[in-house]
């Protein structure tokens, strides 16, 4: 059984009442490459690019209500049309192999006259923009670390067998992407610190906020959208140094090491990949 949802409504593709879909195109598989070919003039074939730059996604379905009467279905309808009225929202399906969202822009068709009667059907047509599908948002949970710290010592002289203490922290997260597209990070800064840095131990790419950060506030790094904002209100990217932006690539894993300056309380680097999918 599969099972859509498209912002509150929730469609099945069995059932005697309420919604159905049927006839889900372009949710699953690879869109085209925009890279334009270059053909050699004098040589055989087009010359080489370095990579693959994919088109947005058009996905629709054909949604049906089984209703019990003539207005149970119309307010049905008004419901429908009212998704994605002021912009994007979430679409994710449901299969036996699991759960995957995209963000898309609606585009309801009239329905068909259903000439009284409570059964009626409509074309659901969908942008999605970034043609990756994702896990789900609430099915990946944050991976925190604090800044790096000594442990405690061993005391000497010590009696064998010998038990090391533990404490400490080696300040790094590791972030795995299990899909078969490479996904962007994302990253919550809690304070309170004078600036932080972020660095990917693999390839040392580094991220940094050279912006103090008092105890209790958040600053959320979109590697995505390539923007930082503080307490979900203001924008501070213009204190972002470095800006190495890097994604996380299909099927592997990525490690990153914070560091702060002039460190109050507590602060914490937390961090979160959402495996990708085309």
């Amino acid at each position: 059984m599969t099972t859509l949802q498209l912002g509150p409504l929730t469609f099945a593709d069995t059932g005697s009442t309420g919604w159905t879909f049927s006839d889900l195109i372009d949710w699953f598989g690879q869109t085209d490459d925009k890279v334009e070919a270059v053909e050699r003039p004098q040589a055989h074939g087009a010359f080489d690019t370095e990579k693959s730059l994919r088109v947005s996604r058009a996905v629709s379905f054909k949604a049906a209500y089984l209703g019990a009467t003539q207005a149970e279905l119309e307010d049905a309808f008004d419901t429908l049309a009212a998704i994605g009225a002021e912009g994007p929202v979430m679409m994710i399906v449901i299969t036996p192999g699991g759960r995957s969202g995209r963000r898309v822009s609606v585009q309801v068709s009239s329905p068909t006259d259903h000439h009284g009667r409570p059964v009626g059907d409509v074309a659901v047509d969908m942008i999605a923009r970034d043609p990756r599908r994702y896990a789900v948002d609430s099915d990946v949970p944050w991976v925190q670390t604090s800044p790096p710290s000594e442990g405690n010592g061993l005391v000497w002289p010590a009696v064998w067998p010998l038990i090391w203490p533990g404490g400490g922290s080696s300040g790094r997260i590791t972030l795995t992407n299990s899909g078969k597209a490479p996904s962007a990070p994302r990253f919550r800064l809690h304070g309170g610190f004078g600036s932080a840095l972020i660095t990917c131990v693999e390839t040392g790419a580094r991220i940094g906020l050279d912006r103090l950060v008092p105890s209790g506030s958040v600053v959320v790094i979109d590697t995505a959208e390539r923007r930082a904002t503080i307490d979900g209100q203001s924008d501070v990217s213009r204190w972002l140094r470095w800006r190495e932006w890097e994604l996380v690539p299909a099927g592997e894993s990525r490690s990153y090491q914070f560091d702060v300056t002039a460190p109050v309380a507590s602060p914490i680097l937390e961090g979160r990949v959402l495996s990708a999918w085309w």
